[in-house]
């Protein structure tokens, strides 16, 4: 129900423009911070980085290839066999002679070793071969001639997959996720005393009591924190001390009146003169109660489901005196509004005042009822509520403006005597639950009181 609210031109391009969280704007300082370091430091890296994975994993297997060679060329014949044990126990490198049935299967060598191949071919020789699997057995499969015979080194899959291991490209990435993760971590750390002062601050804004903010931590952080839990005692006492207050004075004016009441109903008076008087002691009355009603409206109200169409069906019981005398004629709908939870309390108050408004100001001709139509409709998790009349409407800079507490409408809607308060009332009793009061003129005149209430669950957002 909330319509958009014209902006200045000059505001409309800011206004279209995303908002971002201080939490993720943290966040995001952090990333990019991180990842032009991580972007950097790879490049670095690779900068550096003077030969492939491949091309040394080459240079070691022909040194080894190399070494094998030489030792097995100069070692006595005797002691061959001696050598090439030791090689197989301390090294794991085993030599066989290369024979012509051999089964290489190719299929097995897979495109590292395949690319290791023409760097072997460089360092030890044309004929040498390079294979994965050889007779069935898994291995790195390298070929060597010595004195034009050929044999076979076998080396550990270990030994390549050693050299190879995850990428630049790999690392970066889980470096670049565990560093998010620790980006998210401190952005939270960093802005959660923030978000506890904001809650705290919504909470105070309702009329709710908020819980004691932590005084440790950052020095600037805790000396905030102290200086609200103060603020939030101070209002604490004030607003009891304004209880105590209202509540005297209230007792205070109307027990008088009570009294002048009584006196004017013994007295001998002319009848006019009765009901002129009876009339002016009726209307202090009604503006010390709405004066009481609008400084109670911050206590925390009671929630409960609130059956709305039972409730809408008491309030036409209410105005049945009226009714009947002919003053107002009124239709209510209670649509698909079914539940609320809230304050019943404060649904029958809102919806009262907004009634009385209509009643005064809601007549399209003085002689004539005042003509009243209320509508509920469920809308989300809460209701909202119109009621219509079909008087003159209200200039369009007063449609905001009677909201505010004791602002008046002009003759062509005013009222002698009136506190100003009904609509100020209807509209901070919508706020506490994170709704609102919104007035509009009807395209075929009169004005539309447009109420929306959210459901009192899981408290609101929005401040009062």
């Amino acid at each position: 129900m909330n319509e958009p609210v014209p902006q200045a031109q000059g505001g409309r391009a800011a206004a279209r423009l995303p908002r971002i969280s201080l939490f993720w704007r943290t966040f995001l300082m952090l990333a990019l911070l991180i990842g032009a370091s991580l972007g950097v430091t790879l490049g670095i890296v690779r900068a550096l980085e003077r030969a492939t994975p491949e091309q040394r994993l080459a240079w070691e297997i022909a040194s080894v290839v190399n070494l094998t060679r030489s030792a097995l060329v100069s070692a006595d014949p005797g002691r061959r066999m001696d050598l090439l044990g030791q090689l197989a126990r301390e090294e794991d490198v085993r030599v066989l002679p290369k024979e012509p049935d051999d089964r290489v299967d190719l299929a097995a060598t897979g495109p590292r070793l395949r690319a290791l191949q023409p760097r072997l071919r460089q360092l030890l020789g044309a004929g040498t071969l390079v294979a994965g699997r050889v007779n069935d057995t898994d291995a790195l499969w390298v070929s060597f001639a010595i004195d034009g015979d050929d044999y076979w080194m076998i080396l550990p899959r270990s030994r390549a997959e050693r050299q190879f291991g995850p990428s630049l490209g790999v690392l970066g990435l889980i470096a670049a996720a565990l560093s998010l993760l620790g980006a998210l971590a401190m952005s939270r750390l960093v802005n959660r005393p923030l978000a506890d002062l904001s809650g705290a601050i919504g909470a105070l804004s309702r009329g709710e009591a908020p819980a004691a903010l932590p005084d440790r931590g950052p020095t600037e952080i805790a000396g905030v924190n102290r200086r609200f839990n103060r603020l939030a005692r101070d209002l604490a006492e004030i607003e009891r001390d304004r209880s105590v207050a209202l509540a005297g004075i209230s007792h205070d004016i109307r027990s008088p009146l009570a009294r002048l009441r009584m006196e004017i109903e013994l007295a001998e008076l002319p009848e006019a003169q009765r009901t002129s008087m009876a009339d002016d002691i009726g209307r202090i009355d009604r503006i010390v109660g709405q004066f009481v009603q609008y400084a109670r409206i911050a206590e925390p109200p009671r929630s409960e489901n609130v059956d709305v169409a039972a409730l809408l069906a008491g309030a036409a019981q209410a105005y049945r005196g009226a009714i009947e005398a002919g003053e107002l004629a009124l239709a209510i709908d209670p649509g698909d509004a079914q539940r609320w939870f809230g304050d019943p309390t404060d649904l029958q108050r809102a919806l009262a005042n907004l009634i009385d408004n209509a009643l005064r100001y809601g007549r399209a001709a003085p002689e004539g009822p005042a003509r009243v139509e209320v509508q509920a409709r469920a809308l989300g998790s809460g209701i909202v509520l119109e009621v219509r009349d079909h008087g003159p409407g209200l200039p369009p800079r007063d449609l905001e403006r009677l909201l505010q507490p004791f602002a008046r409408a002009d003759d062509a809607r005013g009222e002698t005597g009136g506190s100003g308060l009904g609509l100020a009332i209807v509209d901070r009793l919508a706020r506490r639950y994170g709704g609102g009061l919104r007035l509009l003129n009807a395209p075929d005149g009169g004005l539309r009181a447009l109420l929306t209430l959210p459901d009192d669950r899981g408290r609101r957002p929005q401040s009062g």
